[in-house]
């Protein structure tokens, strides 16, 4: 058996950040420090950080509650308001929202000042997606055509598009090209950040030429089900793998060239365990 790892494989440099900054902080403050939400999309790394002390704050109506704290701010970014609130109770706020999410908050601000409509690609349930959305005054979210039909801007509006920056790109693409027949006045900037491009790049060529594609990582994890989602266009034997116990139920054999992948959020460690696991299930 042939095993291919892929080059771009494990935490990006966003999710490195912020795990590395929040073990610091806990090992600081020895005692509690909140984040809102998840920090990033791995059960493995963010249990491992709540047993370390960081206490996840998943209900927003209990946010107003948590006064003179310090708080993380998750790599996905929150909605604006939350800030507003963080800050009006005297808590300390460590902001550690991905630079490519943070770029595309600077976007909308500033095109929103000039009276520009602006189009999320994206998923409207996702926490990157409300974030970005917080920070325009007319904003709507599309991931279909569908959607696209809906929308109610005029024809004329200045109309700015960008994208979650774990968008798949050939989706984004189609989308583009179906807005610009309903919009005359539209403007896209390319909000997906570069390592979700070159990893999703290279699951899509290697997937071609393997037998079986692993995809390691949450599927609460949009990056990596977008990997899954392009890998199983080409390879029919393609999994997604959470843990070491998900391999036993993978059938490998001798003359097999696998593939494994992982997604932005996903530590090296299991990378490796799970590297280890294939080659011994023969």
């Amino acid at each position: 058996m042939e095993i291919i790892v892929a080059k771009n494989a494990g935490f990006c440099f966003g999710v490195k950040r912020a795990i590395e900054k929040t073990q610091d902080i806990l090992c600081e403050k020895k005692g509690k420090v909140f984040s809102i939400g998840s920090l990033i999309h791995n059960e493995l790394v963010t249990d491992d950080l709540k047993k370390k002390g960081l206490i996840e704050i998943d209900d927003i109506s209990t946010i107003s509650d948590i006064k003179n704290e310090t708080v993380i701010i998750r790599t996905h970014g929150v909605e604006k308001e939350i800030y507003d609130i963080l800050k009006k109770n005297n808590n300390e706020i460590i902001d550690l929202t991905c630079p490519f999410v943070k770029k595309i908050h600077d976007i909308v601000d500033e095109y929103s000042t000039k009276n520009y409509k602006i189009i999320v690609i994206g998923d409207k349930r996702h926490p990157e997606v409300r974030g970005i959305v917080s920070h325009g005054h007319e904003v709507s979210v599309v991931s279909s055509e569908d959607d696209i039909k809906k929308l109610t801007f005029d024809r004329k509006d200045k109309v700015l598009v960008v994208s979650q920056t774990t968008e798949s790109v050939d989706k984004v693409e189609k989308l583009v090209d179906i807005l610009k027949v309903f919009y005359y006045n539209i403007e896209v900037v390319n909000t997906i950040c570069s390592t979700t491009i070159e990893r999703q790049e290279e699951v899509g060529t290697l997937a071609k030429v393997l037998d079986v594609v692993i995809i390691i990582g949450s599927e609460n994890s949009s990056n990596t089900m977008k990997l899954y989602n392009i890998a199983s266009k080409h390879c029919n034997k393609t999994y997604i793998v959470s843990n070491r116990a998900c391999v036993k139920s993978i059938d490998l054999d001798d003359n097999m060239k696998v593939g494994i992948c992982a997604g932005a959020s996903t530590p090296q460690y299991l990378i490796e365990e799970i590297i280890e696991d294939v080659r011994n299930e023969l």
